[in-house]
């Protein structure tokens, strides 16, 4: 009896694998393409407003950082090639802190560029002695995105950086800052923007429990001559440690420009959900 099932159990798993292998085999090359576009435009969509609060690495001085490459090629029924190069680096010196960020994507499938997106970005704060709680701030950033149609944007600005709360649970910083903005569109009109903007945003990280921690940063960038004319970035993530070794993470990020170039939707957003195991 058991040789029986043991027989009957093996066919099943035969047939199973058999299915499995034929889907793959006629199925790969039409599905592969869908799943690589929608998973590269997904990660690159919300990339208009720069979130650097996550980009900090602590207060040991000394460089911090981090140096990624990456480069693949599919070959299917399409050509597909992709590129991205990341370098997030920080140098800190008492109360001088420098952030330097070159952050690159490209996806091309055959001759046509589905994601070309970039930016680098340098940050200086300044923390002042005699009041641990106020940071100067001052930055520059080069950008563009031709999913949105930013042939380049050039940015500019400085301000300052309160520390609201700060606890062995939880710390939360506000920042407002003035900043100079000059944009060329890749649209059919070639417009040419200037504007003068405030950049503010907060912060909060908060150790909920022992297992579950809670990030958020949300940034509000109006026009000083017009508020109307404004973007809104926000992001925020839930940490859940289910073992010691097993971890859970679900982050919501979300972009708003109201004036957008014309084509172009107002608001992204992405939803992203990821288990990791850690050994």
């Amino acid at each position: 009896m058991n040789r029986r099932w043991s027989i009957y159990i093996k066919k099943v798993i035969s047939l199973i694998l058999l299915r499995i292998k034929t889907f793959v085999s006629t199925s790969f090359s039409r599905y592969s393409l869908v799943v690589v576009i929608i998973f590269t435009l997904s990660a690159n969509l919300c990339g208009q407003v720069v979130n650097i609060e996550k980009k900090r690495k602590g207060n040991q001085d000394g460089f911090a950082g981090v140096i990624k490459f990456g480069f693949d090629i599919v070959e299917n029924n399409k050509h597909i090639v992709k590129f991205k190069n990341v370098i997030d680096l920080q140098y800190k010196k008492a109360s001088h802190v420098w952030i330097f960020i070159n952050d690159i994507k490209l996806m091309q499938v055959d001759d046509n560029k589905l994601v070309n997106d970039g930016f680098q970005h340098l940050r200086y704060n300044y923390t002042f002695k005699d009041s641990s709680f106020l940071t100067f701030e001052a930055f520059t950033q080069n950008q563009y995105n031709t999913v949105k149609q930013i042939e380049k944007r050039f940015l500019a600005g400085a301000g300052l950086r309160y520390r609201i709360v700060n606890t062995d649970k939880m710390s939360v910083y506000l920042a407002t800052l003035g900043m100079y903005e000059y944009e060329k569109r890749s649209n059919a009109d070639k417009e040419i923007l200037e504007t003068a903007r405030l950049t503010s945003y907060v912060s909060m990280s908060w150790d909920i429990l022992d297992n579950l921690s809670f990030k958020h940063i949300s940034y509000y960038q109006p026009s000083f001559k017009n508020l109307n004319n404004y973007r809104f970035a926000s992001e925020s993530s839930f940490n859940i440690k289910i073992t010691s070794m097993l971890f859970f993470k679900t982050a919501i990020n979300l972009t708003l420009d109201s004036h957008p170039s014309e084509g172009v939707n107002r608001t992204f957003y992405v939803l992203e959900n990821a288990l990791q195991f850690k050994f």
